[in-house]
């Protein structure tokens, strides 16, 4: 016989077995894809950590060409093509009765795109042909992912109920934070020289390393389950898409607070890869630091995230971005003192820790705009014309990503100082937009 604390625990955990196994079958796919939408964002989250535009490539490319205009441009051109595409892709994603399935067909396409530029860093050996070819990668993963992007936004907001978003969405950045963390040690290792690889074979691997992440990421969310949509009666021609999209950018005054909103937090975002090049070219730090920096943003993300997740699911997703444009205030005022350290004191330690600072606030202040401003996208786009609103908000955040490849004229013409200068302003309008808009109704 065992003893009575065990068979009290036995029943406990028997109780609990039958609970599970009991549940409505609605809450039990509720739960299902709960649970893949945050291993879909933990997975990404290792991904990003791995290939990340604003720390790795920037790294990667200031080591195979000097011109800031292309360092500036690749971030731009990889986000530019998650949002580009979504407009035209409306009348797609209206038609398909599973939105799943339009996700699942880019997960293919995605993987060649990124094997591609792994092989081919691996095998070019000049850097001209090899920026060219990492170049054209970058644009077809972007491309692909923006083919996956609106799908997977209605689905969330088909399968993710609106009172739950802040903590599915506060979970997925936990987790791929977590593994992000780690996956900075390995980093550290490996562009540090611990594995013995050459450049640029090391940032390969890293990169290998974020595909991987990346192709379970895709093929966790396409096993969520989906009830199919009733076939629409008929399916809007574009232009009449067109139409319709320029009647809601004239007359809907929350939805204008919004795109101008999100369009200074794209041009003040625009300074964050500079913070890399800063950081190498004048503070002249190591790529192993470069993977401590990777550690330490993540783990600024990963701590923050659970407490924007309760701020948005218990006070709304606008006073989430309140907070993170305050917080980018702050960023760009301590980023341009940075810039003014003397010659004698840039290796100091204070130099550097002014540094871990500095991304450990871009951590935080990324989390809560990656965490709210989808959900408020969704809150505020119309029911009756949800892909519309969020496909024309995305294409044309698109646009501005592209032209922010002109900050690295700014860099230039006036330096860091005067890019973070720049970058500071685009926050405070961001602020005084947000302060102008209404808390949405829950969609």
């Amino acid at each position: 016989m065992h003893p009575p604390r065990f068979r009290r625990l036995a029943s406990v955990k028997a109780a609990m077995l039958n609970q599970t196994r009991y549940l409505p079958a609605q809450e039990r796919v509720f739960r299902t894809n709960f649970t893949l939408h945050v291993l879909n964002g933990a997975f990404g989250g290792l991904g990003d950590a791995l290939t990340g535009s604003a720390l790795i490539m920037t790294a990667f490319l200031s080591q195979l060409t000097t011109s800031n205009l292309l360092i500036a441009l690749l971030p731009p051109l990889r986000d530019a093509g998650w949002y580009l595409p979504q407009f035209f892709m409306a009348p797609l994603v209206d038609r398909a009765r599973r939105k799943v399935a339009l996700y699942r067909a880019s997960t293919v396409f995605r993987m060649a795109a990124w094997l591609a530029m792994v092989v081919c860093i691996f095998t070019i050996q000049d850097h001209n042909i090899l920026l060219i070819a990492v170049f054209a990668c970058t644009i077809a993963i972007s491309l692909l992912a923006g083919f996956a992007a609106l799908p997977f936004l209605i689905l969330t907001a088909k399968v993710i109920p609106p009172d739950r978003r802040g903590l599915v969405f506060g979970l997925r950045q936990l987790t791929g934070g977590v593994l992000g963390v780690a996956a900075g040690g390995a980093v550290s290792l490996i562009l540090g020289g611990g594995t013995g690889l050459p450049f640029p074979h090391n940032y390969a691997v890293v990169l290998a390393g974020g595909a991987l992440g990346y192709a379970c990421s895709y093929i966790v969310l396409g096993l969520t389950r989906e009830e199919p949509d009733a076939a629409p009666a008929q399916t809007p021609p574009m232009p009449a898409n067109l139409k319709k999209a320029w009647f809601i950018a004239r007359s809907d005054r929350q939805y204008q607070r919004y795109i101008v909103m999100r369009v200074a937090l794209l041009v003040a975002a625009a300074c964050m890869p500079f913070l890399t090049v800063f950081a190498k070219r004048t503070l002249a730090v190591s790529d192993a630091f470069i993977g401590t920096l990777i550690s330490v943003t993540l783990a600024s993300s990963l701590l923050s995230n659970m407490a924007w997740a309760r701020v948005s699911d218990r006070r709304g997703n606008r006073l989430v971005m309140i907070i993170a444009a305050s917080m980018g205030l702050a960023f760009c005022a301590l980023a341009a003192l940075t810039t003014g350290i003397s010659s004698e004191a840039l290796n100091s330690d204070a130099a550097h820790l002014a540094l871990v600072a500095l991304f450990a606030i871009s951590g935080a202040m990324i989390a809560g705009i990656n965490l709210a401003s989808n959900p408020l996208m969704i809150e505020i786009a119309s029911p009756d014309h949800q892909s519309l609103y969020i496909g024309l908000s995305n294409s044309i955040l698109g646009v501005v990503l592209l032209l922010t490849t002109l900050v690295g004229l700014i860099v230039d013409r006036f330096g860091f100082v005067g890019l973070f200068v720049f970058s500071g302003l685009a926050f405070a309008v961001a602020l005084e937009r947000l302060t102008k808009m209404r808390e949405p109704r829950a969609a």
